[in-house]
């Protein structure tokens, strides 16, 4: 993931296999970078946790694709990255369309009489097999795995691999004819569009559920009361598409029936406020799994408040940017040159400003890669070139 790394407040609700899902905005930093505490957020039958739910397989035209080598042979994910307006499409066309790829994920324990249940969708198949997307905290622990698809047909499934830190998981199941979707550009989302979650809330598959856009750049701590630790998600989608537990891992989707986002967590003391990790991320991990690839997280190595904390801590600035307030030793941001104090203004020349984040800036970036950071000190303005490193173990 991202960088940065504000600490998680106290939860406004628990999550856990038979808890709450709690998300809350993050307090002003004191440690290093936000994902150093991975957990996950949960939506599974049985508990109390609630996420966001929302995806669609596609139907429509795909005019792209990403491609991975499996073990079976190469797969493909279909993107479609044509514009659309919000006066096309429907909701019973965008259920009609997804809804025969998204399947019920039953996750159970050795020696465990209880299982927990979440969403999955198919986006890709080599051979006799089908790949689906779900969440990392779906299936994390599990001994024992199951797919059920809105037709009836159950499989025994394999995690394929797991990716704590974006909360991105993929299983496969012995069937290489289920319907698969089709993925968006999630880059091309706007606030106020429409969009349709599917899942299976409370265990009842293949619920429809209807919203917008609420918001893009969310940056979210999850946690729970039973908990020890809570996870860091740097830029994901807001909606308001009801969601509940058991829709963790299922699709969020536009009208045209293109998934654009993963489900993963709501706000729980609220009423609609939901999250969905963008789909061009989900795409990204879910195709490295698939190839037996290291997952990358690209790393900088400082500690900010955005502009709210900043006034909230009584340290407000003006303008675009983010407020440096640690420079960890031995990192990219030290070898760089930050210093404390430093407002980080611009990554390769996008500002951090409109709600974008600083982690969805540089986490589909990649390690070795060099950054462009543009910094106010003082009152001049200067650049400094960051090389990202993965991102350090237990961080």
């Amino acid at each position: 993931m991202s960088d940065g790394f504000p600490p998680p407040q106290p939860p406004e609700q628990a999550w856990g296999s038979d808890a709450q899902v709690s998300v809350t905005e993050p307090a002003p930093p004191s440690m290093p970078d936000a994902a150093s505490q991975p957990s996950a957020a949960r939506a599974w039958r049985g508990g109390v946790l609630m996420l966001i739910a929302g995806l669609i397989i596609g139907g429509a035209a795909a005019f792209g694709a990403t491609r991975a080598t499996a073990p079976g042979g190469s797969v493909t994910i279909n993107v479609d990255n044509t514009p659309i307006h919000a006066s096309t499409g429907n909701s019973e066309g965008v259920a009609q369309l997804l809804v025969p790829a998204v399947g019920t994920i039953i996750a159970r324990t050795g020696g465990s009489t209880s299982a927990s249940l979440g969403s999955g969708f198919v986006i890709a198949h080599t051979g006799g097999v089908s790949y689906l997307v779900t969440n990392n905290h779906v299936v994390t622990g599990s001994t024992d795995l199951h797919v059920v698809m809105p037709n009836g047909d159950a499989f025994v499934a394999t995690l394929v691999g797991a990716d704590k830190l974006d909360d991105i998981a993929v299983v496969s199941v012995p069937s290489g004819s289920l319907p698969a979707a089709t993925l968006s550009d999630s880059s091309q989302l706007h606030v106020g569009q429409p969009v349709v979650a599917i899942g299976s809330p409370l265990g009842n598959a293949s619920s429809v559920t209807a919203g917008v856009v609420s918001a893009l750049h969310r940056t979210i701590t999850a946690g729970g009361e039973n908990a020890t630790s809570s996870e860091t998600l740097e830029d994901v989608l807001q909606t308001d598409a009801s969601i509940n537990p058991g829709n963790s891992g299922g699709p969020l989707a536009d009208v045209q029936g293109r998934v654009v986002g993963v489900n993963v967590a709501i706000a729980g003391s609220s009423t609609n406020i939901g999250y969905s990790i963008p789909a061009n991320l989900a795409r990204q991990v879910a195709s490295e799994l698939i190839a037996h690839q290291k997952v990358q997280h690209p790393f900088l190595g400082i500690g900010y408040l955005d502009a709210i904390d900043a006034i909230e801590a009584g340290r407000g600035f003006n303008g675009a940017g983010v407020l440096v307030t640690q420079v960890t030793a031995g990192t990219p941001a030290s070898a760089a040159g930050f210093q404390a104090n430093d407002i980080l203004v611009a990554i390769d020349g996008v500002n951090i400003e409109n709600g974008q984040t600083l982690g969805g800036l540089i986490q589909d970036k990649h390690d070795g890669q060099k950054i462009m950071c543009t910094v106010r000190r003082g009152g001049s303005t200067t650049t400094l070139v960051a090389t990202l490193e993965e991102r350090p173990s237990g961080l």
